[in-house]
Order: structure tokens, then C-alpha cells, then sequence
């Protein structure tokens, strides 16, 4: 049986799940179905799988979320064996080739239901230009494909030349440094070791602008010159990552730990999905004000210590320490009591937030969804939309604070998202 038939008969039954949890008192929303290669790799490295084998690369998988009425009539979710052994148990009595994740004898995963034809059924490789779409879908961008397209991006990335007798801003040192870095892991060059992307421009960086030059565009005698407009810029950026590449939130982040930009960016991609931030430009907007807002990656929670919250009725901080408990968290900040109910209901888990707030910023997941819940509740994706920084950044700040900043940053996610 083809791949598109498996997934047919999957969807088709997972439909069947989704009416037996209704039948048995279950209030479900979607959670993840497919995965990119890249996601999946990044979930074995941070430890949240074990496998690349895993059914979500071929969209024969699917996370879903199980909610339960609660005694105050609120909406909790659940990842109970015991209560979802029933649907468990209706699955994998759909079909031989059905199992879920509660049964699985390593870990138990609840919200997981799986196809796995006893034929290998081959998942759709992303190597090839036929998948392009497809490594682009996680976060609803068609446009710029990997390896460069008709909508080459790079505008406004580089401020000015770097080179040999050239400015050589920091920012624009590293761009060209890590654009490099990937050049070759492409294989593009060849040099002994990936480049420090330090900002500091030097012998090393000479070197592989050089190694780039005679490579990408046949120069004997290279400059070692990347000039804003000239040849070897475009060349370059060839080689710019796509949104769902961790390199992509470094690159657009410079003042980012790595640490930060690689273990956000799951959770980037999956909040801009599940809050229908599935543009460019609302991919770019998000992206700079979130980068504003946090530092770029750098800040997740408040660094005062929230006294200057107590009392505040406006926030709903009306018990004492509440001002503290509640302060900015998350990385567009959520802070009062009110708040932090408002944003618990809305996903199900009010009295985990409310019992331990510092989660939102513990909790990468949770840092980065909180944003999203901000920005979809604001209504601010028809904004971005009008391309209108300004308004944007109202809805966000109440003013326009920091507008400068935020404009930088929008810059710099078009040019890797290849809008304008």
C-alpha cells in the first residue's frame, strides 16, 4: 500500500477516535501530526525521543489533547492512563496496524496514536526538491526553499562591507561567518574547522570568504571582499537557512546563546502553527517583537522582583506576595494573577500555572507559547498582515517603546525569510 493511502486510512480513523472521546465526556484539540527530520532530531538531542523512526515523519501520527471538566466547571487536561485506556483501547481495535503511546512497554506517551503498517511504508525524504513544501509546512512558509528559490532573501542582513579594508561591524562579521559556517556544512568549502562566529573579523574569516570566492563564483585571485550588493553576498545567500532550520533563529538572534536559539526552536515552529502565525509576514513580526521583548532569547523572566506588582488590583493581584509570584514571565511577559489564570484556562492547565508560575519560564514550551496566546488573543495577526510596525508594536507594548529595535529585527526576519 502507497504512503498517501496509509494516510488516508489513518486520518479517516483518527476521525472515528476523536467521535469516541466525545462520546465518552472528552473535550480534544489537535496537537502535532507531522514532524520534520530536523525536529525529530532535535527532540533525540534534548532527550524527548529516542528514535528517528518515529510515525510523525510520515504524518502516520498524531498528538492529541484530552480535556476533562474540572469540579469548577473549567477544562483540565489529562494525560491519565487510566482514563484514556478506553480511547486507547478503541484504537488499536480499529485496525491491527493501530497502536497508542500508553501501551508502550519504554515510556508512556497518552496522547499518542500511531499507524504502523507491519510493511515499511518510506517517509518522503527532504533532500530532495519535491519535499521542499513539505520541510516548509511546520510553519505554514512556502516561500524561500532551501538552497535558495525565485525569492532569494538576504536584504537587509548586511549594514555594510566585510573584508580586508572594510568597516567590519560585529553584526555584520557574524552574519557573514555563520552564513559561511553553513556554506560548509553543504560541503560548498572546505576548511579545517567551522569559523568562531565571534564577530571579529580576522585571518580565519579572510580565509574562507576567499575559499567561498574561488568556489561559488570561480575566482582565481579573490578580494576577500563581501560588499552589500556584490556578487559574493548574493552567492552567499544561497546558502540562507529556512525558517524550520535551528540556524535560522541564530542567524536572525545574534545576541542569542546558542543553547537558546536551538532549544526554542521547536517550540517557535510549533506555536507559530497552533496560533496561526503562518505567513512571512506574520512569521516576521512575531519574530521581532518577540526578539525584542526578550532580548533576543536572552531574558525569560522579569529581572526585578515583582514588589512593584503588589496590590495591583488592575492585575488581579489581590493576595499578598502575589506581586512577586505573578511578575513577567514568558518571552512576550505575562505577569499578574489574572493573567496567569486567563492564559492557564486557555490551555487547560490553571491550577498547575496558578501553583507554580515560574514554569512560564522554565518551561520552553510554555515561554514561548505564552506569546503566541498574547499575540493571538490581541488579535495582532491582521497587523502584521498591513505590515504596520507601528501598530504592531502598540498592541505589544502599549506605546512604542524600543520601536527602533523592533524595526531592526523585523528587517533582519525578512531578509532571512526572503520578503521584500
Amino acid at each position: 500500500m502507497s504512503l498517501v493511502s496509509e494516510q488516508s486510512i489513518f486520518l479517516l480513523q483518527v476521525g472515528e477516535l476523536i467521535r469516541k472521546a466525545h462520546e465518552l465526556g472528552f473535550v480534544v484539540t489537535g496537537g502535532e501530526l507531522y514532524r520534520t527530520p530536523e525536529q525529530q532530531a532535535l527532540y533525540m538531542k534534548n532527550g524527548r525521543s529516542k528514535t528517528m523512526g518515529s510515525q510523525h515523519l510520515k504524518r502516520l501520527a498524531v498528538d492529541l489533547n484530552f480535556f476533562k471538566e474540572d469540579a469548577d466547571g473549567g477544562l483540565a487536561l489529562t494525560y491519565d492512563a487510566d482514563a484514556l485506556r478506553p480511547l486507547g483501547q478503541y484504537w488499536e481495535s480499529l485496525d491491527s496496524a493501530n497502536r497508542w503511546g500508553g501501551n508502550w512497554s519504554s515510556f508512556k506517551d497518552t496522547p499518542h496514536f500511531e499507524r504502523r503498517p507491519a510493511s515499511a511504508v518510506e517517509a518522503p525524504s527532504v533532500s530532495t526538491a519535491g519535499a521542499v513544501e513539505a520541510v516548509a509546512e511546520v510553519a505554514g512558509v512556502a516561500g524561500r526553499a532551501v538552497g535558495g528559490s525565485a525569492s532569494r532573501g538576504g536584504a537587509g542582513l548586511l549594514a555594510a562591507a566585510v573584508g580586508v579594508r572594510c568597516p567590519n561591524q560585529r553584526d555584520d562579521v557574524e552574519t557573514v561567518q555563520r552564513i559561511l559556517n553553513l556554506s560548509l556544512e553543504a560541503g560548498k568549502i572546505a576548511l579545517d574547522a567551522p569559523l568562531s562566529t565571534d564577530g571579529a573579523f580576522g585571518g580565519k574569516t579572510l580565509a574562507a570568504i576567499s575559499a567561498f570566492q574561488r568556489a561559488a563564483l570561480g575566482e582565481t585571485e579573490p578580494d576577500g571582499v563581501v560588499s552589500v550588493k556584490g556578487a559574493t553576498w548574493s552567492a552567499l545567500c544561497d546558502f540562507l537557512p529556512t525558517v524550520d532550520q535551528e540556524a535560522f533563529m541564530a542567524l536572525l538572534y545574534l545576541r542569542a546563546a546558542e543553547a537558546d536559539a536551538s532549544g526554542f526552536h521547536a517550540s517557535l515552529l510549533a506555536t507559530m502553527k497552533q496560533r496561526g502565525i503562518d505567513s512571512p509576514l506574520r512569521i516576521a513580526h512575531f519574530l521581532a517583537q518577540l526578539g525584542h521583548e526578550s532580548g533576543e532569547l536572552r531574558f525569560h523572566e522579569e529581572i526585578a522582583s515583582g514588589k512593584a506588582y503588589e496590590g495591583r488590583a488592575d492585575l488581579g493581584n489581590t493576595r499578598s506576595g502575589d506581586g512577586p509570584r505573578f511578575k513577567g514571565r514568558g518571552l512576550i511577559q505575562l505577569t499578574g494573577r489574572a493573567n496567569y489564570e486567563s492564559y492557564g484556562k486557555a490551555i487547560g492547565r490553571k491550577d498547575e500555572i496558578l501553583a507554580q508560575p515560574t514554569l512560564i519560564a522554565t518551561d520552553p514550551a510554555l515561554c514561548v507559547d505564552v506569546a503566541g496566546w498574547y499575540w493571538e488573543t490581541r488579535k495582532i495577526n491582521p497587523l502584521a498582515d498591513r505590515d504596520d510596525l507601528i501598530a504592531v508594536t502598540k498592541k505589544i507594548n502599549g506605546g512604542t517603546n524600543g520601536l527602533e529595535d523592533r524595526r531592526r529585527l523585523l528587517v533582519r526576519a525578512k531578509g532571512l525569510l526572503g520578503i521584500g
